[in-house]
């Protein structure tokens, strides 16, 4: 893995996928499997991915509470195109005190490699506090267009963790 001079070993990271089908077993959640291994792969302590439904209040309970678990990394996967329950954004933003526009941009960026469409998305990342208190969250697409859960993506490969980031809280290191 990139940046190998992070010890990741005693940060813990979330999951979770909202989307409907998969929590009625329509599909499988083959994108929070994958970003659950490869978060374990990085030296993140990981749980199993957990499915919500598409809905405000069932990703901001879970947020908060993937959070209250000490989770110092939560990865919000669905919810960011422009359907009427595609609210993980507005979850997120209201989650964090400080968003990073430039890890979104990184994972649209990284998603015109499979899709045009890549740039319709709505990424959200940021931090819930400035302080060492503060959890990385990011709202990201389930689909490999531009999910944080495709091999060498922003979230678990070039952007995560940043390289060389010593004037701004970097909580999965404190």
């Amino acid at each position: 893995m990139p940046h190998s001079d992070y010890d990741l070993a005693g940060i813990r990271a979330a999951i979770i996928t909202t989307n409907n089908r998969v929590l009625a077993g329509e599909r499988p959640d083959r994108g929070g499997q994958l970003a659950v291994e490869q978060l374990a792969a990085a030296g993140l302590q990981t749980s199993e991915p957990v499915v919500i439904p598409e809905e405000h209040h069932a990703v901001a309970e879970q947020l908060r509470d993937s959070l209250d678990e000490g989770n110092r990394l939560v990865i919000v996967l669905g919810g960011t195109g422009f359907g009427i329950r595609h609210e993980s954004p507005e979850v997120v933003r209201e989650a964090i005190e400080v968003e990073i526009p430039g890890i979104a941009e990184q994972i649209r960026a990284h998603g015109l490699t499979n899709t045009p469409l890549s740039p319709l998305s709505r990424e959200v990342v940021g931090v819930t506090a400035r302080d060492k208190t503060g959890a990385l969250v990011v709202a990201s697409p389930t689909r490999r267009a531009g999910s944080p859960t495709t091999p060498s993506s922003p979230t678990t490969g070039c952007a995560w963790p940043p390289a060389r980031t010593p004037r701004w809280p970097r909580p999965w290191a404190m």
